[in-house]
C-alpha cells in the first residue's frame, strides 16, 4: 500500500455533495449522478482518502501481476487493515465507495443490522391476564442444565408466551432473537444472532465483530470458520454474572441448510456457560437424537402444552361473564384437546351467543373450523374502519404505525396507532413486541384466516396493498421487505428494478445467493431484458461456492443449473437470426463461461469431503473456464498452456484458502477480466452493479 493519498474526497451533508481537497485545498466538488466528471478526476490520481456518509476508506490504483490495474480499497480499524477489490476504473461509482465503507466500518455495519432487527431482539411483554402454568416454568429450568432445550409444537400452543414468562422470572442473562420469514439467509440470521447476544448481556458490547465483519464480506469463508471466531469469543469472553440463555423464537421459518449445518456447529461446540432454547413449529433439522442420546436436550412438546381443566377453567373465567360450568369447560377442552387458541376462539365466539349450549354442541375444536368461524363471525361483528384495517394490515409480517398507515391509506400515523392499540385491547390477536407499544404481528392462525378472507372478498386489492407496502418499504431501502411484497403483488417488472437498486449491498454484503433466489422467481419476459443482473449474480454464487462445504452448496448449485438453463434456452430463442446483435453474442459468451465454471465446481463439490482436490480445486476450476474461453475465440491449445506462475497458484490452492480479508477470489477475477467481465462490487454502468463489457 502506498503512503497517505493527497487527495481528500469528503461528503458535505449541508449541500448534499462530495468535495474534494488537494493537500486542504478546495478543489472540485460532485454530486453522485456527475459521472463523467468524477471518471475524468480519476483518471489523473493513483490514491485517494474517500470520507462519505457510510464511513471512510483509502483507495489506491495498483498494478495486477498479471497485468492491468485495478482500484482496492482499504480500511483500519483496531489495528487491524481490511482490503476490499473494487475493479477497474470504469467501473468505480461514488456509489460503490459508499456501500463498501458502510461494510468496511464495522460499526456501521451493525448499526443497519440492528436496525433491520431491533423489533425481534426483546421477548414480547406478558398480557396483562397471564396464566401462571408453574409445572411448565419449572421444565423449562432444565435449560439451565442442557445445552439444548426445543420448544417444539404447532401453532396456538402459547410457546411464545410461555417463553416470555420464563423469561421475567429467570435469573440467567438473557439473548432473545426472534425470526421472520427474511431470515432465512445465512448472514441475515447470524447476523441477528450476533446483535441479539450483544443486547442481551452489557459486558458483550464487541462481541463477534470479527465473524460480523466476514459475514458481511463478499467472499466469506466457511461458516464454521466464522462460527469458530464468534465461539471462540464466546469461550474466552469475560463471563457473565449469571449463565447465558440464547432464546431464538420461531425458528420454523428457517428452511436454508446451511444455516441448520451452522447451528449443529454452534450446537456442537457451544460453551459451557451458554445455553440455546429454539421454538418450532416443527421439529427443525439439527441432530437431535444425538443429543437426546448423550442426555444434552431438554423437551417440551404439543402434550406438555395442552391446558388441563384447571387451567382452562381460569382462562375462560377471564374472558366470559357468567362463567361456563365445569360440564361446558370440559366439553370445550375435550374438542379443543387443550388447544388454547381453540379455547380464546371459542370465548370470542361465546360472547356474541345467547344460547351456549346450542353453540357448544355445534363446535368443533379443529383448526379448520376455527379459520372458518374467524371470517364468518369474529370479523362480522366489528366496525368497517377496524375490520378492513385487519384485512389490509394482514399482508404485513410486523406491523408498526408508519407501515399500517401506508398499506391502509390512514389519514394519520396517529389513527393507525390507535387501532394497533384498540385491537389489542380488544383481544383480537394482535401481540405487541416491545413494551412501548410500538411494534405488533398478527397471531399466526388469525393473520392466515385474514389472508383468507382477503384474497376471497376483494382479491382486486392484493396486488394495492402489496405495491403499497413495497413503495413504503422502499423508501426506508428495506429491500429485503420491498422485493418480498413487490414479488407478491406481483409486480415483476417493479420488483427486478428494486433487485437492480439493492444488488450492489448484496454483493458487498455476501448475500449474491439472496439476489439469486429473487432472480429464480422472475417470469422469462421479465428475466431476459435483465439477464446481465442474473449473470452477474450468477457469477458470485458460483465463487462463493468454493467456500462453502457440499451440503450447503448443494441448493444454490441447484438454483444456478436452473437459472443459467433458462438463460440458455432464452438465447437460443433470441438468436434464431442470422444476425445476432452484440448484446446476444457476450450475453452467449458469458454463459458460456459460467457453464464451464459449474461443471468445474462441480468436480470441486464432489471431492469436499474426501481430502484434498487432485488438481487444485477452484483454482482447476477457474484454469478450465479459462480454456474454454480461450478455445472459444479460437486461441490454439499450445497458446492455451498456463504459464507456471498460474501452475504454482494452482498448487498453492490445495493448501488452502486466501485469507479472509483478501475477500476475493484472484484467479475468478483475472479470468473475468480477459472475458471483459468486471466483478467490481457494486460498479457502475449497469443496473445492480451488474458491468458486463
Amino acid at each position: 500500500m502506498s503512503r497517505a493519498p493527497l487527495h481528500a474526497l469528503t461528503w458535505s451533508a449541508e449541500q448534499s455533495l462530495y468535495e474534494l481537497y488537494t493537500q486542504g485545498q478546495l478543489e472540485q466538488r460532485f454530486r453522485s449522478a456527475e459521472e463523467a466528471a468524477w471518471l475524468a478526476w480519476l483518471r489523473g490520481v493513483s490514491s485517494f482518502a474517500f470520507h462519505g456518509s457510510s464511513g471512510s476508506l483509502n483507495v489506491y490504483r495498483e498494478q495486477r501481476p498479471r497485468g492491468g490495474t485495478y482500484w482496492y480499497a482499504y480500511h483500519t480499524s483496531g489495528g487491524r487493515t481490511r482490503k476490499r477489490y473494487l475493479g477497474r476504473m470504469e467501473h468505480l461509482s461514488l456509489t460503490q465507495l459508499e456501500e463498501t465503507a458502510r461494510v468496511l466500518s464495522p460499526a456501521q455495519a451493525l448499526d443497519q443490522g440492528i436496525t433491520l432487527l431491533s423489533g425481534s431482539l426483546a421477548p414480547p411483554p406478558l398480557p396483562a391476564s397471564l396464566l401462571e402454568r408453574e409445572s411448565l416454568l419449572i421444565r423449562l429450568d432444565a435449560a439451565l442444565t442442557h445445552p439444548l432445550t426445543l420448544v417444539s409444537a404447532a401453532a396456538g400452543w402459547g410457546k411464545t408466551t410461555l417463553l416470555s414468562a420464563w423469561v421475567s422470572r429467570c435469573k440467567a442473562q438473557i439473548a432473545w432473537l426472534s425470526l421472520s420469514e427474511l431470515d432465512n439467509s445465512p448472514t441475515r440470521f447470524w447476523v441477528g444472532l450476533i446483535a441479539a447476544l450483544r443486547r442481551g448481556v452489557p459486558t458483550f458490547l464487541d462481541l463477534g465483530q470479527t465473524a460480523m465483519e466476514l459475514l458481511q464480506s463478499p467472499q466469506p469463508p466457511e461458516l464454521s470458520t466464522i462460527l469458530t471466531t464468534l465461539l471462540n469469543e464466546l469461550a474466552s469472553h469475560q463471563a457473565p454474572p449469571a449463565p447465558l440463555v440464547l432464546m431464538v423464537d420461531d425458528y420454523h421459518v428457517i428452511d436454508e441448510p446451511a444455516i441448520h449445518e451452522g447451528m449443529s456447529f454452534f450446537l456442537e461446540h457451544l460453551p459451557a456457560s451458554v445455553h440455546l432454547i429454539l421454538s418450532s413449529r416443527v421439529d427443525p433439522d439439527l441432530p437431535l437424537s444425538r443429543l437426546r442420546v448423550r442426555g444434552q436436550l431438554a423437551e417440551i412438546r404439543e402434550a406438555d402444552l395442552r391446558l388441563s381443566l384447571e387451567e382452562a377453567s381460569q382462562y375462560l373465567g377471564w374472558m366470559l361473564s357468567p362463567m361456563l360450568s365445569a360440564e361446558e369447560v370440559h366439553q370445550l377442552v375435550s374438542r379443543t384437546e387443550g388447544w388454547i387458541a381453540g379455547l380464546h376462539l371459542a370465548a370470542l365466539a361465546l360472547r356474541q351467543r345467547t344460547d351456549r349450549t346450542a353453540f357448544l354442541q355445534a363446535f368443533s375444536g379443529s383448526q379448520r373450523y376455527l379459520l372458518d368461524y374467524v371470517q364468518e363471525e369474529i370479523l362480522a361483528p366489528l366496525s368497517a374502519p377496524a375490520r378492513d384495517f385487519l384485512l389490509h394490515s394482514a399482508i404485513l409480517s410486523r406491523l408498526d404505525a408508519a407501515a399500517c398507515q401506508a398499506v391502509t391509506a390512514a389519514q394519520t400515523r396517529a389513527v393507525s396507532q390507535q387501532m394497533l392499540e384498540w385491537l389489542e385491547q380488544a383481544n383480537l390477536f394482535v401481540v405487541p413486541l416491545d413494551e412501548e407499544r410500538r411494534s405488533y404481528r398478527l397471531h399466526e392462525l388469525f393473520r392466515e384466516a385474514l389472508l383468507v378472507r382477503l384474497h376471497t372478498s376483494h382479491p382486486e386489492l392484493v396486488p394495492l396493498l402489496h405495491h403499497r407496502a413495497a413503495r413504503f418499504y422502499e423508501a426506508q431501502e428495506a429491500w429485503a421487505e420491498a422485493i418480498a411484497h413487490a414479488l407478491a403483488a406481483p409486480d415483476f417488472p417493479y420488483a427486478v428494478r428494486l433487485m437492480e437498486r439493492a444488488a450492489p449491498r448484496c454483493w458487498v454484503s455476501g448475500e449474491a445467493q439472496t439476489v439469486q433466489t429473487w432472480i429464480s422467481t422472475l417470469p422469462d419476459a421479465v428475466l431476459w431484458p435483465h439477464a446481465r443482473l442474473a449473470l452477474q449474480a450468477t457469477l458470485r454464487v458460483l465463487d462463493s461456492l468454493f467456500a462453502t462445504t457440499e451440503a450447503s452448496s448443494a441448493r444454490a448449485q441447484a438454483l444456478v443449473e436452473q437459472l443459467v438453463a433458462r438463460l440458455e434456452a432464452l438465447l437460443r430463442q433470441q438468436a434464431k437470426g442470422a444476425d445476432q446483435p452484440e448484446e446476444l453474442l457476450v450475453i452467449g459468451r458469458h454463459l458460456r463461461l459460467l457453464r464451464a465454471l459449474i461443471e468445474g465446481t462441480a468436480g470441486t463439490t464432489g471431492h469436499r469431503t474426501g481430502g484434498p482436490l487432485p488438481g487444485g480445486g477452484p483454482e482447476l476450476a477457474v484454469d478450465s473456464a479459462r480454456h474454454r474461453l480461450l478455445a472459444d475465440r479460437g486461441v490454439s491449445a499450445r497458446e492455451r498452456a498456463p504459464d507456471p506462475a498460474v501452475a504454482g497458484g494452482q498448487a498453492a490452492g490445495r493448501a488452502g484458502r486466501r485469507p479472509a480479508d483478501e475477500h476475493q477470489s484472484e484467479g475468478l477475477a483475472d479470468l473475468c477480466v480477459s472475458a471483459h467481465w468486471s466483478v467490481a462490487a457494486g460498479g457502475a454502468g449497469m443496473p445492480g452493479g451488474a458491468c458486463l463489457a
